[in-house]
């Protein structure tokens, strides 16, 4: 069964009763939300796998010793969770990690940049702090080629958007 929004809601402010460090680091958001955490990347509960496709600098022998792949370039999460997760968060040093890790809770698709609604960094921010992090995100993936960032953007239906992730009018 299904989590709605009022479950993450009241488990986060529960977990997560003090805000804590959400801000833009040079090339990724720094999110002290996620090693306690882990909910992004940990089993999910769709049956559609989440794809996070790499640059063409992050591809190297071994991927499939830290993601499970959709094909040779693409790791992704389903029921399994991550791989490289572990009890403290993410294991992989940082240029090693999928683009969408290190913008989460924001995700980058066709449509622009959006928040996850139920990440607990999302909750507790404050919408305008959502939307400047957005902006600096996108000026640093406006800096990346644009066969990468289109490379990088996911394709979800008007409807998963509306019911899983907050708009926050940045086009790319």
């Amino acid at each position: 069964m299904k989590k709605d929004f009022s479950y993450y809601l009241h488990l986060w402010k529960t977990s997560f009763p003090t805000a804590r460090r959400l801000c833009w680091e040079e090339d990724h958001i720094a999110n002290d939300y996620c090693a306690d955490c882990r909910f992004c990347c940990g089993p999910q509960d769709s049956p559609v796998p989440f794809p996070m496709p790499l640059l063409p600098s992050q591809l190297r022998p071994g991927l499939d010793k830290d993601f499970y792949l959709l094909d040779p370039q693409t790791p992704y999460l389903d029921a399994r969770g991550c791989k490289s997760c572990g009890p403290q968060g993410c294991q992989l040093e940082r240029a090693r990690r999928p683009i969408a890790c290190g913008l989460f809770p924001l995700v980058l698709t066709t449509c622009g940049l959006y928040a996850y609604a139920c990440c607990p960094a999302v909750i507790n921010a404050r919408l305008r702090d959502l939307v400047d992090l957005g902006r600096q995100a996108a000026d640093w993936l406006s800096g990346l080629p644009q066969e990468d960032v289109a490379r990088l953007k996911m394709s979800l239906d008007d409807a998963t958007l509306a019911r899983h992730y907050l708009p926050l009018g940045i086009a790319l």
